[in-house]
């Protein structure tokens, strides 16, 4: 690219782009894709399909029956694949964008899933506009964009583990942290439920005949809360109760949803077998857990860190010095990374408030992160292989 002074000059290109991105970004915002209304999230799939179609991109719908449709670009036709990864669907139900519509205020953009994920749209617009005047050689440029990441992705990390372990990296465009560091390091999640069965009887008849299963729940909950261990990164919250009907009967039925956090695997393995081997401490009562460790930890390791050293050097040539983060949320790179394939995440715009009633993008950071994106896809393809 002729060093800092060609990606200085990409950077200031995209800058001068700011009109057309809030145009497209607007766009995006406004066609909601809630998790669970998969008419919406394939109608947005459908929109990027379009738009991208001025591009000699290949567009291809993964068909799925509960959720929306997963989305797969592809540029260039090499046999080397370098993968990108976005989604469609937001935290936000439908109809959020009336009381939360699309507006710029000074340097920020607001709306409904703005910085997760929409904004990453933006950038992969001007980035395949960039790439059409870069050699691709041997390889192809892949966008996968997942329906259901905000559930899980239950359909959808199949589908980034097949494209993942055919890339030589995976740049995950989910967004920065709100100092806009980088992440290289996420915590897998876990989601258990806790179902306790008790007997009825009257609280002040004859309480004596009933199994209280509200009280052999808080047993579970606090014997549970012992098993967290904030010194690993391990966490185990109790999100949600539930139990009884009258105060004055003795519970009969009681369940509690819980969330785990983990940074690491073995303590993943531990989780999962604390949770498996819980018994009733009154043996009146019957326990039933369900759930797992659904999302692995996204660990960093010596390549995840090369990539960031050269995101790094990057930045230094638009004047930005790059931070690295290891977060509590989980993301589509955690199952890509799985793999073994070397990935970076929180390469998307960054702002604040994610999944929350004031969501919003730092305007600027989009032809920063674009640019650095660019330069990022650049330096793997010069490089050929040879960073790993």
């Amino acid at each position: 690219m002729g060093g800092g002074t060609g990606i200085l000059d990409i950077f200031q290109a995209l800058n001068a782009k700011k009109e057309t991105s809030l145009d497209l970004l607007k766009e995006f915002v406004e066609l909601e894709s809630f998790s669970l209304d998969k008419q919406g999230v394939d109608k947005l799939g459908s929109h990027l399909i379009h738009v991208f179609s001025k591009y000699p991109v290949k567009a291809e719908s993964i068909k799925e029956e509960q959720y929306g449709n997963h989305l797969r670009f592809q540029l260039g036709e090499g046999e080397k694949q370098l993968l990108l990864l976005s989604h469609l669907d937001t935290v936000y139900p439908k109809g959020t964008i009336e009381n939360m519509p699309f507006q710029v205020e000074g340097r920020n953009v607001r709306g409904p899933g703005v910085i997760d994920i929409k904004a990453s749209y933006v950038m992969v617009y001007h980035l395949f506009d960039l790439l059409q005047t870069t050699k691709l050689k041997d390889y192809q440029i892949v966008w996968l964009l997942t329906s259901d990441e905000e559930a899980g992705s239950p359909t959808g990390k199949h589908v980034v583990k097949r494209e993942a372990a055919r890339s030589e990296a995976v740049l995950v465009l989910e967004p920065a942290t709100d100092n806009g560091a980088l992440k290289t390091a996420r915590k897998g999640g876990g989601r258990y439920t806790i179902e306790v069965n008790g007997i009825s009887a009257h609280a002040g008849l004859n309480p004596q005949d009933g199994a209280n299963a509200i009280e052999e729940l808080a047993h579970q909950i606090t014997d549970l809360a012992g098993f967290a261990d904030w010194s690993k990164g391990t966490t185990i919250n109790t999100g949600e109760i539930k139990g009884g009907n009258l105060f004055n009967v003795v519970a009969d039925y009681a369940c509690a949803e819980i969330d785990v956090r983990v940074e690491e695997r073995d303590e993943a393995l531990r989780i999962q077998k604390v949770f498996h081997q819980l018994i009733a401490r009154n043996p009146r009562t019957r326990l039933n857990v369900t759930g797992s460790i659904y999302r692995p930890p996204l660990i960093k390791t010596n390549l995840t860190g090369r990539l960031f050293k050269m995101a790094e050097r990057i930045g230094r040539d638009l004047g930005i010095t790059l931070q690295e983060a290891m977060v509590g949320g989980g993301s589509d790179g955690n199952y890509a990374a799985e793999t073994g394939t070397p990935v970076l995440d929180g390469l998307g715009g960054y702002g604040g408030g994610a999944h929350s009633s004031y969501e919003y993008l730092l305007v600027d950071s989009l032809a920063e992160r674009t640019a650095i994106l660019y330069g990022l896809i650049h330096e793997l393809i010069q490089l050929d292989g040879t960073w790993r």
